[in-house]
């Protein structure tokens, strides 16, 4: 599907603009993932974008994309965003009981686990279930494969859905006003060894895997690619 049919049919809905859909339309050309994994899909509007980029594409390409069931109660949900589109086939939308960190430990049991090639968080936005996805997320991303963290200035004390709710008020100022995800990608991204190529444009950090684990290790196989 092309750029301009798939903004004019998510045109208007949250979460993503114009601007990054493009951004995010034209990596997946350019990089031609075959699986993606999204962390937090919201109404659907990135999932939308990435799943029409791989029909342009073609051939055996998915997004399995995870949230909480409440994405449901979302006017559209992400169900209804995809029949729009038409790429219902193309992505598996996981509506999890409590958290995506618990789905990737699903996933992570599985023989063998699934293995992505380009791994998209933005979901909490929050130190706790973020960091630790990251890392269980990195344990899937194929060799040469691409992490990308929305929202890194992202606060709690200046999210207009959350900033008045009891449960931030109570928090400490230090978690209300910190940038978590800018915390994620600097603190632990950054800082990992197997990743280069980090770059942070726009509120969004890039990181890529190298192709292969640090001197001294087995090599993992190459990702898989046209």
């Amino acid at each position: 599907m092309k750029l301009a049919d798939v903004a004019d049919r998510v045109a208007g809905i949250p979460h993503m603009t114009p601007q990054q859909g493009q951004v995010m339309y034209e990596f997946i050309m350019r990089a031609r993932p075959r699986r993606i994994l999204e962390l937090g899909f919201a109404h659907g509007v990135s999932a939308c974008h990435m799943a029409a980029a791989l029909d342009e594409l073609g051939g055996a390409r998915h997004v399995v994309t995870i949230d909480t069931r409440h994405a449901l109660q979302r006017r559209p949900p992400i169900t209804e965003l995809l029949a729009r589109c038409e790429l219902g086939h193309l992505v598996t939308p996981i509506f999890a009981d409590t958290s995506y960190t618990w789905e990737l430990m699903r996933m992570l049991g599985k023989d063998p686990p699934p293995s992505f090639d380009f791994v998209y968080v933005d979901g909490a936005h929050r130190w706790d279930p973020d960091g630790f996805a990251f890392l269980l997320a990195d344990r899937m991303l194929a060799p040469g494969g691409w992490m990308l963290f929305d929202d890194l200035d992202w606060t709690l004390a200046e999210s207009p859905s959350l900033r008045d709710e009891e449960w931030v008020r109570e928090l400490p100022a230090e978690q209300r006003t910190t940038p978590q995800v800018r915390r994620i990608f600097d603190l632990l991204v950054r800082t990992h060894p197997d990743y280069t190529d980090l770059q942070k444009d726009n509120g969004w950090g890039w990181a890529r895997k190298k192709p292969y684990r640090p001197a001294g290790a087995f090599p993992w196989p190459a990702p898989g690619g046209d």
